[in-house]
């Protein structure tokens, strides 16, 4: 009896079961039946629809709304049959709910506002909330959209109405903050996307709607510091997207500037909230996501110069200090622009050491970056100075280096050509008169030849175990390297060609020692001709860093990765053609050989491409107006087509490398093009030293200083951090006499032409130094440049300097008995790009 009343008591819960699941699929039904509805037509359908979802939440079972979740529902298939409530009805096809809750599928519809459609959705929707209020959260399950939730739909369609009902909902009925945190689309179809930044916030702060972003915020009680599985922020979020969709910066650094300026804030908040909200902006700046990086490295990896210049000159990074009370200096926060990081030791003590991961420092990512972008960076102020004395430090290391590498490739230039004679030996063979070992000039050089191939090959495996810089610059590694030799200023390049030189060098001495011992071995000195070229060309190396030679190396490299698309398809229309024509030749009439073998054929074809063959031969084959006629289209695809392609894409590289400063100086251009060459490969030289050089050679720039960071996921005080202030007008007045040499009258405008030829620029003497600190005087030359010219040049800056004077009589009554004590004199300094220095004095006071 009992077994059989237990029975019979499931029948009817399993059976229940069943017909919810298939009210809840009629739902699905209903909902696709809504979408294919007309607007106009059709109400009293609409009416029936409301009706059905109105019946099916009005009377609350137990268990009824835990079905809504139930895989069995989330995974199923809305068949024909639930669509037709008519059987005569034609037929549909079956749709696949792909894990949509019934509240993801009714926001998903798109109707046209303010239609009948969009009212019954609307209230079809607010049901669902009332009843179900946790499916608001309730994220998709499909791979392909994963992790998408209704709020997210609210969000994209920017209905900022129906995102506060939703509010609403969720604070009636006390769903938790938590459920609101754990919120994030990771699905790959939101890539490139504004739902790339996976969470309610940040998809709202990527939609730029600053109306939906207070909402998320405040309503939904969303945390500012919310990430998303990538462990991205809002500010990672918002430069990802800027760099996928580059037409969108503008928009994106308006967001920035209202998330980093606290905009979403009421004005009259109180201070201590306030303070609480500006340290929670400042904790965005110093998170890192889980590929170590923070805003302004990611912004520099992403190549946004924008964002990166404007993260610069937050209070993060930048703080106005003032030292004496009057003049404010800006400091700048170096730490990640600085190869060379401080760390706290044990003891507590301060000590140095190059980085370890590769993703700290920015400056390995400008010399990977497009020309254009490259500048921008290298320009900016802190970069540009942290460049400059790096360099400064390693400037003579380099030179006693480029000179020891000239006199070692003399010594074995000339080591080759006394390897290179041969002499006839007494049994009639033709031996080297010098050979290695016999020789003292030549056995010495190979020697010295061997040592120098040992260092630069230890100098690599350094580099290799000490790991400093990486040189990852994208998660593949083919794609890093690609672009590593696509980049006119990596020195990856570089290192190959050392490495090759000193393997070249090293078998040159093995081989030429083994070959000098014993004349089985015939050694024709392979190893030490292409060492020779290699040596040589290392000289581009050097170069590089003289500003007069940078953009020639530049040009060469970039022109090189042209030469090698040229040479792979003229490489198929060289054995192309030389097929062909050696087909042609056989059998010709001529005691001529140039075409006896294939090889040949290859060299003469390519003499006849390049015009210094003689043709003539072409008219002694068998048939001659085939082999003209091969002659004339070879000559037509390589010397009139290929040749001009390549001039044209040689062209175009010069002038992609010189137009690429046009956003820095426009009138100056072309020779600001060469300093900005030229400052990209002293920074990438720096690089290459750095990476092997002991630390206490290395060159720190800045000063060290501690404050509170926000550190493996928990606020770290006394953190040190480098630091470098901006410079006052005194102390880069070297710069400024640099700058007023290089420039060029005929590069100015009309009327400053005018006046360069009635007011000749004087170059200024040089000061006493230890006069000047005693006089404490300023007096720079004025320049000839006009006011128009100057505002169209960057910001001025203006410095006051006061100085004490002593007492003078009177000017306006000329008494002499009338002494007043004029007590100070205020100067100021206005610093204008491409002008030394102006002046300004003010009135003195009695």
């Amino acid at each position: 009896m009992s077994s059989s009343s237990k029975t019979n008591g499931e029948q009817p819960s399993e059976l229940g079961q069943k017909e919810t699941v298939i009210q809840i699929l009629k739902l699905y039904a209903e909902l696709e039946n809504l979408s294919n509805l007309d607007d106009d037509d059709n109400l009293e359908e609409l009416k029936k629809i409301k009706m059905k979802f109105e019946d099916f939440f009005q009377v609350e079972e137990k268990g009824k709304y835990i079905r809504l979740y139930h895989k069995d529902i989330l995974q199923g298939t809305i068949t024909d049959e639930l669509m037709r409530d008519d059987p005569l009805q034609t037929e549909k096809e079956d749709i696949k709910i792909n894990g949509d809750s019934l509240l993801l599928r009714a926001m998903s519809i798109s109707v046209e506002k303010r239609s009948n459609r969009d009212e019954t959705l609307k209230k079809i929707q607010e049901k669902i909330i009332d009843s179900c209020p946790k499916m608001m959260f309730f994220s998709k399950k499909n791979e392909k959209c994963r992790g998408i939730t209704p709020l997210h739909v609210a969000i994209l369609k920017e209905d900022a109405k129906f995102l506060k009902y939703m509010a609403t909902a969720a604070e009636e009925k006390d769903i938790e903050s938590e459920t609101t945190k754990d919120v994030c689309a990771d699905g790959f179809a939101f890539q490139n996307t504004v739902m790339m930044a996976g969470t309610p916030l940040g998809v709202a702060a990527l939609k730029s709607n600053r109306k939906l972003f207070r909402i998320v915020l405040n309503n939904f009680k969303s945390e500012l510091d919310v990430t998303n599985h990538k462990g991205d922020n809002i500010v990672h979020s918002l430069i990802k997207y800027a760099h996928v969709q580059p037409g969108k910066l503008d928009e994106v650094l308006k967001m920035l500037h209202y998330i980093l300026d606290c905009e979403f804030h009421s004005a009259d908040l109180p201070f201590g909230e306030k303070k609480i909200w500006k340290e929670k902006v400042r904790k965005l700046l110093m998170m890192k996501n889980k590929e170590k990086l923070n805003p302004l490295q990611l912004a520099a990896k992403r190549q946004q110069f924008a964002i990166f210049e404007l993260i610069m000159h937050h209070e993060v990074y930048c703080t106005r200090e003032s030292s004496d009370g009057i003049f404010n200096e800006e400091v700048f926060d170096i730490t990640e622009i600085e190869t060379l990081a401080t760390e706290n030791e044990v003891k507590g003590d301060a000590h140095e050491h190059i980085k370890q991961e590769y993703h700290e420092s920015v400056l390995e990512y400008f010399i990977h970056q497009q020309t254009k972008n490259a500048f921008l960076f290298a320009d900016f102020m802190p970069v540009k100075e942290v460049i400059k004395e790096k360099w400064k430090h390693y400037k003579l290391l380099f030179c006693i280096w480029f000179l020891v590498h000239f006199l070692f490739m003399i010594l074995l230039s000339v080591a080759a050509l006394y390897r290179s004679k041969l002499v006839a030996s007494e049994n009639g063979d033709i031996t080297y008169e010098h050979p290695v070992t016999r020789d003292a000039f030549v056995t010495s050089v190979s020697v010295i030849g061997c040592i120098v191939g040992v260092v630069y090959i230890l100098l690599e495996f350094t580099r290799l175990y000490l790991g400093r810089f990486q040189y990852k610059t994208s998660s593949s590694r083919f794609k890093s390297v690609r672009r590593h030799f696509s980049t006119p200023y990596s020195n990856l390049i570089f290192r190959v060609y050392f490495l090759l030189f000193s393997l070249l060098l090293m078998l040159d001495f093995i081989v030429a020692s083994v070959a000098g011992q014993h004349s089985f071995v015939d050694y024709q000195n392979y190893c030490l001709l292409f060492a020779v070229i290699l040596g040589w060309y290392l000289f581009m190396f050097f170069l590089q860093t003289f500003k007069t030679f940078s953009f020639f190396t530049v040009l060469i490299q970039r022109v090189i990765l042209d030469m090698f698309k040229f040479a792979f398809v003229m490489g198929i229309f060289l054995v192309a053609f030389s097929i062909a024509m050696y087909m042609a030749m056989q059998g010709a009439n001529t005691d001529n050989d140039e075409f006896e073998h294939f090889g040949k054929t290859m060299v003469k074809m390519l003499t006849i491409m390049l015009g210094i063959g003689e043709i003539e031969i072409l008219f002694q084959a068998r048939q001659p107006i085939l082999a003209v006629m091969i002659f004339v289209i070879f000559v037509l695809l390589t010397t009139i087509l290929l040749l001009n392609a390549l001039i044209a894409m040689m062209s175009n590289s010069c002038t992609d490398l010189m137009s690429s400063c046009k956003d820095l100086m426009n009138n100056h251009s072309g020779r600001t093009a060469t300093k900005m060459h030229c400052r990209l490969q002293k920074l990438s030289v720096i690089l290459f030293l750095e990476s092997f050089l002991p630390n206490c050679m290395c060159k720190k720039v800045g000063f060290v200083k501690k404050k509170l960071r926000y550190e493996n996921n928990k606020w770290v005080p006394n953190t040190q951090r480098r630091l470098w202030a901006l410079s006052s007008v005194q102390e880069h007045e070297e710069e400024a006499e640099e700058e007023a040499e290089s420039y060029d009258p005929s590069e100015q405008g009309i009327l400053s032409t005018l006046m360069s030829h009635l007011q000749p620029h004087k170059k200024p003497r040089k000061k006493n130094k230890t006069a000047h600190a005693k006089d404490n005087k300023v007096r720079p030359p004025v320049s000839g440049m006009t006011t128009l010219e100057m505002q169209n040049q960057k910001p001025v800056r203006r410095h006051l300097h006061i100085r004490d004077i002593g007492q003078n009589t009177c000017d306006t009554c000329k008494n002499d008995s009338m002494v007043y004590n004029e007590t100070q004199e205020i100067t100021e300094f206005i610093e204008v790009p491409n002008i030394k220095e102006d002046i300004t004095r003010f009135a003195t006071t009695y």
